[in-house]
Order: C-alpha cells, then structure tokens, then sequence
C-alpha cells in the first residue's frame, strides 16, 4: 500500500574495511587512587607548605651570603684606605721613604752618599679615633729612631745636651779613628696582617728594621 522511501546516501565516503577501530575494552575504576585523592588533601597541604618553607630558607642564606659579601669589600677597602693613611703619616714623618720610579731609583743609587747619622725629621706624636657603629679604634703614630740598641723614641734635645754628646763622642771618635766601627742602620717596613672570623674582621700592623751592619775606615 505504502512505498518504502529511499534511503539517502551518506556525503562521507564509505568506511574502509581495512582500518580497524580501536575500542576501550575494560574500563576499571581504581578505589585505593579515589580514596588517596579524597584523604589527601591535608598532606598535599603540608607538602607545599614545606616546599615554601624550603624556598624562604635558600632565599634568606643568599640573601646573607650577599650581606657577608659585601661587609668584607667594604672591610677591605677601609683596611686599605688604613693602610694608606698609615703609609702616609709615615712618609710624611720621614720614617719610610716615598716609593719613586726606576729612573729615580737609579739617580739614587748613583748620588748615595750612606745614612745619616742623625737625619732630620720632625717628631710625630698623633693618635686618632675611629667610631663607626659597635667598632671602636684607636691609631696611634710616632716617631722611632733606629740605633744599635733597637728602637727609641726621640726627644727634643737642648743647646746643654748636644753639647754633652759632643764631648761625649770625642772618644769615640778617636778609638773610630784605629779601629773600624760597626753600625747598625736599615729602612723601616710596615706589615698590616689582616684576619677574618666570620663575621670579625682582626687587623695588627707592625714595623720591622733590617738591620745592615756598616763599618766606617779611619782615613788617617
């Protein structure tokens, strides 16, 4: 009675018999992965809160190892700076001869005519205080003469004394006159040893002589 319509043909092409369709066999639902999701919310917690903890940690000792990094280049440069004004005060006492260039060492050596016996420097008696924060220094420069009994401090001598010792001396001159006189004479060197203790910085300065032993001929 009624006619079966026709069927409309598909716009796709027709399905290759070669290919296969991959199917999901067996999905399986795993209770234990559940069960750890739904009970582990306070661990998971605590976890990134220990990571966090952990990253503050590095951040804080870089931060310190920068600080510490930078106290000893500002340590360093005020030891030179010291250094520096020590050498000075020192050059400008006399005590320790101005560094020159080759050229004038040479001029030197050539016009040397040997140490003074008594060379004429001004007596230097200064001391300086340094306060910065919890630090507290105290720099304390002087005079040295330098004989044969070692170091001496200098003292202003009147017209009487240099009269003494020139009576005095003429003994000695005259006992120089047969038999050669040692003495004992050389330049002054400053040493700054320079000391860290984590977070103490120690800095000791001394002076030292070598001693350069010269014997003076009778010419007569």
């Amino acid at each position: 009675m009624f006619a079966r319509p026709r069927p409309k043909k598909s716009p796709l092409p027709p399905p290759s018999k070669k290919r296969k369709q991959s199917a999901v066999e067996e999905v399986n639902f795993d209770f234990d992965a559940r069960e750890e999701y739904l009970t582990g919310f306070h661990k998971r917690k605590q976890q990134r809160i220990k990571h966090a903890q952990e990253e503050a940690a590095k951040r804080a000792r870089q931060e310190r190892l920068e600080t510490r990094k930078q106290v000893r280049e500002e340590r360093r440069r005020e030891v030179e700076n010291h250094v520096k004004n020590v050498n000075k005060l020192l050059q400008e006492s006399g005590a320790v001869a101005p560094e020159d260039d080759g050229e004038d060492e040479e001029t030197a050596e050539e016009e040397w005519g040997g140490f003074p016996d008594q060379p004429d420097t001004d007596i230097v008696d200064q001391e300086d205080e340094y306060i910065d924060e919890d630090r507290y220094t105290t720099v304390t420069v002087e005079s040295v003469s330098v004989s044969r009994d070692g170091l001496e401090k200098p003292e202003l001598k009147t017209g009487e004394d240099e009269e003494g010792e020139a009576k005095g001396n003429e003994p000695e001159k005259a006992e120089g006159q047969e038999q050669g006189k040692e003495i004992m004479k050389g330049p002054l060197h400053l040493t700054t040893d320079i000391t860290h203790h984590g977070n103490s910085l120690t800095i000791s300065s001394s002076v030292s002589i070598q001693k350069i032993p010269i014997k003076s001929k009778s010419l007569y």
